[in-house]
């Protein structure tokens, strides 16, 4: 009697636990979370999807509309399930039989060690996984260097009228997936990618405005502190001026250094004069907030994968992103000569046509000063100097069919010299230069300069790196491997951003004796890749990842340096270029 009593008592309380656990509510965060996550986990796996069979975003669109519905985790699983199972089980779906589980860290946890998704949808995904399209790209770019993803369909509308909450959920969904899929560096993130998706979902959900879409996108675009997604972004954005107000730029040029803002010239002398600012005058607050503050702020509006590229950023005048103000009037804590003073300064706006013009003729002698600097040229001291920035110039006037002459002429002739300075701090305007004619004329046959990592077909999550030559040295070229008994110098800045890394990173195998000077680099090396989301706005990220060949890892960090070398405020001053100067003396 005892026995059957105790059974008794079991059954009830089992059958009680399970009632809860299906009666179990689930939060608004979590039922978006698990549907984004599934949809995606359909979207890079599913061979209906990932061959082009079945519409990813009309699936999306149609189930979304549906989630309002649902309260519940029981629920919640039965809606996910017919996810899955509405794209059927026929043979095209199992023709890759039984697929191994492969090693892919943590990527499974978030159903599997999930206690919201039941047993039955566990099992179902991971029949998904183990029947994954190993071949199908659908929505993963065909070539390792390919920039676009592809087959994302452009949505746009008008810029005042603020997207539909389906598109709005679509957007976040799509950014989810990239980046789980197709990011290999979501662990230098300062946060989880999950977390900051969770964070975002109800503020995407009750976006009022498009402008507010729109720092949205920033603010989770920033968490990827990656300089690919940087500009071009940024470019993108209808309601930059109302987001940043930066439509006011000041009557000075300048410089963020050490935290401080060094004015460099003058652009419009009678509101200089007006204000009591003069070059040389550093200022440490912008109406009341420090400068390293209002850094700190733009950096959870803009991507960059370090600081200092950050900084670098904020330097470009054109741009304006440290001039946030509502008034064309800013109060300034200035630093001049030893003493400290507030100026109130009027900057130059839209109506202001003398202070417009004044700062159109300054760009523009920035600018031909800039033009007038060669890509190769011969210094006094017997010294070649190489500038990555201009370098495609070699190629002006010359025929194809001369090409190969003419570079052999170059390079024999830098061969000859006491020194050779690559001033790296720019971007290569023609990739061939370091790629093949360094290569030839310096190399070792074997230039396995770095190790690149690009998205596993196989096992999208993960990334294995490319063998063989062409990525790192082309084919069919027989190196000279010219032993140059000469110093070289290296220079390079946060302007060094990926080709321009990964070169650089050639440059330092090929001359191991070598010294990279300058200041750490922008910390994006490998091919940037590029998705449209709803309101046809382009996300940038790195799409590969890239080591040296001791496993030192370039993102975020950049190059190795031997020497940090930042400019100094009298040579700034002096229009002298620090890092320039102390790569001649190293190799005289």
């Amino acid at each position: 009697m005892k026995n059957i009593l105790k059974s008794s008592v079991y059954i009830l309380l089992l059958v009680t636990v399970c009632y809860q656990a299906k009666a179990q509510p689930i939060n608004e965060t979590e039922k978006y979370f698990l549907f984004f996550k599934t949809w995606n986990f359909l979207k890079y796996y599913h061979p209906k999807f990932t061959k082009g069979k079945e519409d990813a975003d009309a699936i999306f669109m149609k189930k979304q509309s549906l989630l309002d519905h649902i309260h519940r985790k029981a629920e919640l699983n039965t809606f996910l399930m017919e996810m899955v199972t509405d794209l059927g089980n026929d043979a095209e779906n199992l023709k890759n039989g039984d697929l191994p589980v492969l090693k892919m860290g943590s990527f499974h946890q978030w159903y599997m060690n999930n206690v919201l998704i039941n047993t039955e949808l566990k099992n179902k995904l991971m029949g998904v996984y183990k029947h994954r399209d190993t071949v199908g790209k659908h929505y993963v770019p065909a070539l390792n260097y390919t920039a676009e993803i592809p087959n994302e369909r452009k949505y746009k509308f008008p810029d005042s009228i603020n997207l539909p909450l389906g598109m709005r959920l679509l957007a976040l969904a799509k950014l989810q997936g990239v980046i789980d899929y197709l990011y290999p560096h979501k662990t230098l993130m300062d946060e989880s990618w999950d977390q900051t998706v969770k964070n975002n979902i109800l503020l995407f959900k009750n976006c009022a405005s498009r402008m507010d879409y729109e720092v949205l996108l920033l603010k989770i675009v920033a968490k990827l502190n990656d300089t690919h997604a940087y500009n071009r972004f940024y470019d993108n954005l209808t309601y930059k001026k109302e987001i940043f107000k930066n439509s006011y730029y000041p009557p000075f040029d300048y410089q963020i250094i050490d935290n401080k803002i060094l004015v460099t010239g003058i652009i419009v002398p009678d509101l200089c004069a007006e204000a009591g600012i003069k070059a040389g005058d550093l200022i440490t607050a912008i109406n009341g907030i420090a400068v390293n503050k209002k850094i700190d702020g733009l950096k959870g509006l803009l991507s960059a994968s370090n600081r200092n590229t950050l900084i670098f950023k904020l330097n470009n005048y054109l741009t304006n992103l440290m001039w946030s103000n509502d008034s064309s009037r800013y109060r300034l804590a200035v630093s001049s000569s030893g003493k400290k003073k507030e100026l109130l300064v009027a900057f130059v706006t839209s109506k202001n046509r003398n202070g417009i013009q004044a700062i159109n003729n300054y760009m523009t002698a920035k600018l031909k000063i800039k033009e007038n600097i060669l890509p190769f040229k011969v210094m006094d001291d017997g010294i070649a100097y190489f500038n990555i920035d201009k370098i495609r110039g070699l190629l002006d006037h010359v025929q194809e069919d001369h090409l190969d002459a003419k570079m052999d002429s170059i390079l024999n002739l830098a061969a000859k010299q006491k020194g050779m300075i690559f001033d790296m701090r720019g971007y290569p305007s023609w990739g061939g230069f370091v790629f093949h004619y360094i290569y030839k004329k310096f190399a070792m046959q074997h230039n396995l300069f770095g190790q690149y990592f690009q998205a596993d077909a196989t096992n999208l999550g993960s990334f294995s790196s490319i063998p063989g030559t062409f990525t790192y040295y082309p084919d069919g070229v027989k190196a000279e491997s010219f032993r140059y008994t000469g110093k070289v110098c290296i220079i390079v800045n946060s302007d060094t951003q990926s080709l321009s890394e990964w070169n650089t990173m050639n440059l330092q195998y090929t001359f191991p004796n070598a010294i990279t000077i300058g200041e750490q680099t922008a910390g994006a090396d490998g091919d940037e890749k590029c998705i449209n989301i709803p309101g046809n706005y382009n996300i940038y990220f790195t799409g590969n990842a890239i080591y040296y060949p001791d496993g030192t890892l370039a993102q975020g960090k950049g190059v190795k340096i031997n020497k940090i070398i930042k400019p100094k405020i009298e040579d700034i001053l002096a229009d002298r270029d620090t890092q320039l100067n102390f790569a001649i003396k190293s190799v005289q």
